[in-house]
């Protein structure tokens, strides 16, 4: 027996995705935690530290100034404690109106008690977040006695704990210089600020590559959708979408397969149907001539004749036009410059007069055959009612464009829509005394539809004459 694997639906692999970015970003700030060490905790009894302080003002003012570095750099609380000597106090911060407010008074009560009574000191700490992970100096932590027990990272069970990443205490001594006394820290303060900044950026790239993963394998599906249409809207031909493994999309795409299929099928039917009918008229026809030439009214028989070579015309045009349809000539990339170039010769060589501006070469993955007859038929029909055409062939960045102009009487603007219209010729000069089916026009439109094109018809603009203006689409990369 075989096992099928089973096909998730979309909001299923949404579901993955989103737990594959939560997953990621846990991994990366467990990884960074791995390789950069934790900021030190130091714990300090309240009376120690104000008596460590206390000790440490009385040494330095019974010493020389000289000798006060050599002395603070052998006292033994030096692992817990840095000592700094300024002219000034350099306040960082100071200590503002927040829950530890209590804790801080105790401190300051502390010193007094300890400090020479007339001393000067400022007790300056910031307020802590309340997060050890992201603290960049060592934490300390002024407690009234040990041991603790810490119910939280910002307090304890009586509230007795002073918790800060920042302690600084400045007094003056008897000679105004200013003792700063602070909590040690390490040398690790740069890697926990590049951990600090490179986790968030590591998790958005992170992200930013899973989306950009999960959106194309979500969205190439309906790419192959809109490729599909855009290629049978351009080349009527079916594109079968294949297989998709998400079952919501695999609805959709056999849904246009289908549609696909039933519009070829129709279109081929008709296209078929006309033929047939088209085919089967010229029997009829043939009788009808025949019967035409035994009239002895020479003015009815020469009527009758025209009528039927008339109508024979435009059935030789609709199996023409069915032929072509149902050929389907293949796409091939070709000069299009040289096609359009030939086709103004051609009409020079049969007295017609055709000029050609534009670029020496224009290539162009098209059905050259089809192009050829669109772009001859509005060549002839501005040459037949115009008199003269200007062929211009534009480059541009997205499609070409060729323009075909003459300078005949136009036509009335309510009436160009209606010159695309089959077996439609218009009053004045293109009338039926002229010659045509009424096909000219609504082929070359076809056959420029046919390539995702479009085909317009304007009168000029300050001068007599029409222009038609072809524009073909280039293919995306």
């Amino acid at each position: 027996m075989k096992f099928r694997k089973p096909k998730l639906g979309l909001g299923v692999r949404l579901a993955l995705i989103s737990v594959l970015i939560i997953l990621a970003i846990l991994t990366i700030d467990g990884v960074s935690r791995v390789f950069v060490p934790e900021p030190d905790v130091i714990l300090m009894e309240r009376e120690w530290l104000a008596d460590t302080i206390g000790d440490t003002q009385a040494l330095l003012e019974g010493a020389q100034p000289e000798q006060r570095t050599k002395l603070l750099a052998g006292l033994p609380s030096r692992n817990i404690l840095a000592f700094s000597l300024d002219d000034a106090p350099n306040v960082r911060w100071r200590h503002g109106a927040s829950d530890s407010d209590t804790q801080v008074a105790a401190l300051r009560d502390a010193l007094r008690q300890r400090l020479r009574p007339d001393t000067e000191f400022i007790v300056a700490i910031k307020d802590f977040g309340g997060n050890f992970d992201y603290a960049l100096t060592s934490i300390a932590v002024v407690t009234t006695k040990l041991p603790v027990r810490a119910t939280s990272s910002t307090g304890t069970d009586n509230d007795t704990l002073l918790v800060t990443p920042n302690l600084d205490i400045h007094l003056q001594l008897a000679d105004g210089t200013w003792l700063t006394v602070s909590q040690s820290s390490d040398d690790s303060v740069g890697l926990r600020l590049a951990r600090n900044l490179a986790a968030p950026v590591f998790s958005i790239l992170f992200i930013l590559l899973i989306s950009y993963w999960g959106a194309h394998r979500l969205l190439r599906p309906l790419q192959q959708l809109s490729v599909a249409a855009e290629k049978m809207g351009r080349e009527r031909n079916v594109t079968l979408i294949p297989e998709m493994k998400i079952p919501e999309y695999k609805t959709i795409a056999d849904s246009f397969n289908d549609m696909q299929l039933r519009l070829k099928r129709f279109v081929d039917d008709r296209t078929q149907m006309l033929a047939a009918i088209s085919h089967d008229l010229g029997s009829p026809l043939t009788r009808l001539r025949l019967l035409a030439e035994e009239l002895d009214d020479p003015r009815q028989r020469d009527q009758v004749l025209s009528d039927v070579a008339e109508m024979q015309m435009m059935i030789q045009s609709s199996l023409l036009f069915a032929r072509d349809d149902a050929q389907q000539e293949g796409y091939v990339t070709v000069d299009i410059a040289s096609l359009v170039i030939s086709l103004c010769d051609n009409a020079s060589d049969a007295g017609q007069v055709a000029i050609y501006r534009g670029a020496d070469h224009a290539s162009l993955r098209c059905r050259p055959t089809a192009i050829r007859r669109a772009v001859n038929n509005l060549i002839d029909n501005g040459c037949k009612y115009g008199g003269k055409v200007t062929v211009t062939l534009h480059d541009e960045a997205d499609a070409l464009v060729i323009a075909i102009a003459d300078i005949g009487p136009g036509i009335a603007p309510g009436d160009i829509e209606t010159a695309f219209k089959p077996f439609q010729r218009l009053e004045s000069s293109r009338n039926r005394a002229t010659g045509g089916t009424g096909l000219g026009l609504t082929i070359a439109r076809d056959i420029v539809h046919g390539h995702g094109g479009s085909l317009t018809l304007r009168n000029n603009e300050g001068a007599p004459g029409l222009t038609a203006t072809i524009r073909l689409p280039k293919p995306g990369p």
